[in-house]
């Protein structure tokens, strides 16, 4: 689970040319909202336990609080800075809190608001050694015990696949409806104790792998200049512009 910005909040960046961060208000990447649910259908079906995670500010903890009152069983946070997190090293950090876990199946959103990466999904599946698949759209448990899932892909067309478990889904919205928290489930989940590891706690490396220059503003866009008369004067006045400004002409 990733806890991203609010489209509505304000970013801007400091004097020292770093973004911001104080004044964000954060909420649960909409993706990984409808890979929780589809969690909770799955464990209230066969009788199984879903754990949530994140890593990631500690803003995070409230994504997991919601998952916990839409009736996950655990929570594990770790607290990683903003300015430490790439794809890699996010997927190498939720890969080592899993290993002890063991899950036979780690659903993710496909992607997350901020970034749209789809990346951290499949980089887990590598790092634990698991089968993948992405925009799945609907996902079936056989009496094997084989996952029969179906694909999004370009251009309306789907694509049908079984897989094996252990494995790792990357979740498309539209998928199911995603359930609101009861007031129990949500009081129960803020007297739930979250199991919290730090970085120091695992076995990762220097693994960022991506570092980030700088962050600057877009340029400018000067103000468009409206032009009125006749059609025969606009034409006129719109020609001697591009002849004097842009050179276009």
């Amino acid at each position: 689970m990733k806890a991203v910005v609010e489209p509505e909040s304000r970013i801007g960046l400091g004097s020292d040319g770093e973004v911001q961060c104080a004044n964000f208000r954060y909420e649960l990447n909409e993706y990984d909202l409808y890979a929780v649910e589809e969690a909770i259908r799955m464990a209230e079906l066969y009788d199984a336990e879903v754990t949530v995670v994140s890593a990631g500010p500690e803003e995070a903890v409230q994504s997991l609080r919601k998952g916990l009152a839409m009736g996950a069983t655990d929570a594990i946070f770790v607290p990683v800075e903003e300015s430490m997190g790439d794809a890699f090293l996010s997927a190498e950090v939720l890969a080592d809190v899993l290993k002890p876990v063991q899950p036979d199946l780690i659903l993710s959103g496909v992607e997350s608001n901020d970034l749209g990466g789809s990346q951290v999904g499949v980089l887990v599946a590598e790092q634990l050694g698991y089968v993948a698949a992405t925009m799945v759209i609907s996902v079936k448990v056989g009496n094997d015990g084989v996952l029969n899932v179906r694909r999004e892909l370009e251009g309306g067309n789907f694509v049908d696949v079984d897989l094996p478990m252990p494995a790792v889904l990357t979740i498309q919205t539209g998928l199911n409806e995603p359930r609101y928290p009861s007031l129990k489930g949500i009081m129960a989940a803020k007297r739930k104790d979250l199991v919290r590891l730090e970085l120091s706690d695992l076995d990762i490396g220097d693994s960022q792998l991506v570092e980030t220059i700088e962050y600057s503003y877009p340029p400018r866009r000067e103000r468009a200049q409206m032009i009125e008369g006749s059609s025969e004067a606009i034409a006129s006045e719109l020609v001697s512009l591009l002849r004097a400004k842009d050179k276009v002409l």
